[in-house]
């Protein structure tokens, strides 16, 4: 960080760790302890207020520990409030700064609390068992079977090609059955050989539980899939809110 920030640090005695923004009609009342450990309190700018703790330093090594005082921070938040969640390691050299940055991303933060609105994340990550579905769809298919004249490359690249055409289809057949109940999607790329889904879905509260009970029935139907569900969690999907090496944050919505 800049030698300026540095000194501002010096002169206030601590820095200000960032873990949320919310609207300040939503009030702030919570006692919540965050890195340090110091509670959290809020610092109020016209109609926002993000959610910071004292910290020593302008940085925070990213422990597991601190890792998970943030998400705890986070969740406690979340279960009250709309907020657009801040990076991991977000720290501003004084209050005032605090204050500078919500005026210069008034703009885009509040767009962002307009889509996250009465909602919350939910991750879903899918895993294919290749074996048992290769399995399946012989038993199902006796023309995948490899034929006796057949080279074996031959005839695993049949197979590759009706395990990607059956995975194809079933994961769109999930995520057109979700899709009532979702406000966005995002998908990054799968991670590994097996898994053939990596997404997180924007959904409103009053909608989870419908969600959960809509996903446990479409996954009932096959045991070739292995599903990881998990959430709900801050909008970290959905919206980006960061700072970059010049201390200026930027925000806005993916």
């Amino acid at each position: 960080m800049a030698t300026k920030q540095q000194a501002e640090v010096s002169r206030e005695g601590r820095a200000r760790y960032l873990y949320a923004v919310v609207r300040a009609r939503s009030g702030w009342a919570a006692e919540l302890t965050g890195l340090g450990p110091s509670p959290v309190h809020a610092v109020r700018e016209d109609d926002l207020l993000a959610l910071v703790s004292d910290t020593a330093g302008l940085r925070v090594a990213p422990t597991r520990a601190h890792l998970l005082t943030h998400q705890r921070v986070t969740d406690a938040v979340l279960r009250e409030h709309t907020l657009v969640p801040v990076a991991f390691g977000t720290v501003l050299p004084s209050e005032e700064r605090v204050r500078e940055l919500l005026r210069a991303a008034h703009a885009p933060l509040v767009r962002a609390l307009d889509v996250l609105e009465g909602r919350v994340e939910l991750g879903l990550k899918v895993y294919c068992h290749r074996d048992a579905l290769a399995r399946r769809l012989e038993a199902e298919q006796p023309e995948l079977a490899r034929r006796p004249t057949e080279p074996e490359e031959d005839h695993e690249q049949r197979l590759e090609l009706a395990l990607l055409e059956r995975t194809t289809r079933d994961m769109d057949v999930l995520r057109t059955g979700l899709a009532p109940l979702v406000a966005a999607t995002h998908e990054s790329a799968p991670l590994g050989e097996r898994m053939l889904l990596n997404a997180a879905f924007l959904v409103d509260r009053a909608a989870v539980a419908a969600f959960e009970a809509r996903l446990k029935t479409l996954v009932a139907r096959t045991e070739v899939y292995a599903f990881r569900f998990t959430g709900p969690w801050a909008g970290y999907s959905f919206v980006d809110v960061r700072l970059d090496m010049e201390g200026e944050l930027s925000a806005g919505t993916r």
